[in-house]
């Protein structure tokens, strides 16, 4: 038998091995391709999950706005944040009744790593804080001993513990509305839990409620939390961030010494964040309520920036842009926001996604709704932003411990 013993000439291993190039390139480029989208889906998704997670303890903390909080001037003195900006949003006297919600609008970008002409929101009350003592409460009652003792509750993790720090508060019914008085501890304004801490307060006269604080020695007799747009402190973005961007923060003013706690960043690549006022300020006449004690027609019939420069609504405030009614007495007075705030809208311009070199953005962007035209932002975006992906988170809060929303 003969064998054929003949191979493959050169000619067709080059064709082959032409064919092979081509098919590995091929496979290769769409590799390629589809690692670039699984890592764009991945970050878009990533972006979405810090969304979610981080807006919804922003929600949280706007609608405990004003829980716990002591609504007449405190008879001894208390600090508040010690450095700028956040100390511009300390109360205007050192025993001044805390404001629930007080905001600032389109800063400058310094001082405190702020990103430009973003809105500051700081929120006031017990719960905000991240300590355990925080996130508990409860009320005197007889004890079966006589005297009054803290209620305890079956919960033993909802029961404060021995050296807390807490506020008691006398709370009072009258014809102008319910009061809420610190009932200090010789010259401090609150108290270090433990038995027989409260034996001589009596429940025949007043109601008691007593607030966690701190478990550190505290210097505000609430808790008070910021919510900003900034660069870090090290002043170096994450690497995916396009420039110009920034992380929003929920910033903790210590109860040590009152300096800004940078711990908890919620949400990377934030280029801006505006914020709304939605107040109640009429009665159903249409008449403005000027008493901070009473409140209007439960129907939200104003709108306004965050610091009251800018207002639009149904009620005839004025016919200049700017309105000292809100500006100098709604926003400053305590009593009127806890009557007559009735809503918080934050808009938080926010990346998608790494950059993607095909893609432009459309530039501004309305970081608000459309029917607030002068109240939100219109954002430009740079040239080292278009070529990013970018969705305006959209919260709608009404704070459920202000009196405007009972």
């Amino acid at each position: 038998m003969r064998l054929d013993r003949r191979g493959f000439t050169l000619i067709e291993i080059v064709v082959v091995m032409a064919l092979f190039l081509v098919v590995i390139a091929i496979t290769g480029q769409a590799f390629q391709t589809i690692l670039q989208q699984t890592a764009k889906l991945f970050r878009s998704e990533e972006s979405n999950i810090e969304g979610v997670v981080g807006l919804e303890m922003m929600r949280h903390d706007i609608q405990q706005a004003g829980y716990g909080l002591f609504t007449e001037t405190s008879p001894v003195e208390y600090k508040e944040a010690q450095n700028a900006p956040a100390s511009t949003y300390n109360e205007p006297t050192d025993k001044a009744p805390p404001r629930a919600v007080v905001a600032g609008n389109n800063l400058p970008a310094n001082p405190g790593y702020l990103v430009s002409g973003s809105d500051y929101l700081v929120i006031k009350g017990t719960t905000v804080s991240r300590s355990k003592a925080a996130q508990k409460w409860t009320h005197l009652v007889y004890a079966p001993a006589g005297g009054t003792a803290p209620q305890t509750w079956a919960s033993k993790t909802e029961n404060f513990t021995t050296g807390d720090k807490v506020v008691l508060l006398s709370r009072s019914i009258t014809s102008g509305g319910t009061t809420a008085t610190i009932v200090p501890q010789g010259s401090s304004f609150y108290f270090s839990y433990g038995t027989g801490a409260f034996d001589s307060y009596s429940t025949n006269t007043s109601s008691y409620f007593v607030y966690g604080l701190d478990e550190s020695e505290p210097i505000m007799p609430f808790n008070r939390v910021d919510y900003f747009v900034a660069t870090p402190p090290s002043g170096t973005i994450p690497q995916l961030c396009a420039q110009g961007t920034g992380t929003l923060y929920k910033a903790v003013i210590k109860q040590a010494d009152g300096s800004v706690d940078y711990s908890t960043p919620i949400l990377d690549c934030v280029a801006d964040m505006q914020v709304v006022f939605g107040w109640d300020l009429a009665d159903a006449g249409g008449n403005l309520v000027s008493d901070p004690a009473q409140p209007g027609d439960g129907q939200v019939d104003t709108w306004s920036n965050a610091d009251g420069t800018i207002t639009t609504g149904s009620v005839n405030l004025s016919s200049a842009p700017t309105n000292p009614y809100v500006q100098q007495t709604i926003l400053t007075n305590p009593g009127h926001i806890r009557t007559k705030l009735k809503v918080v809208k934050v808009y938080i311009l926010a990346q998608v996604g790494r950059r993607d070199p095909n893609y432009t953005s459309p530039s501004p962007i309305v970081v608000g709704d459309p029917n607030e035209v002068g109240l939100t932002s219109s954002h430009t975006l740079s040239g080292a932003m278009l070529n990013y992906r970018w969705k305006v988170y959209r919260i709608v809060v009404r704070p459920k411990n202000l009196t405007s929303n009972q």
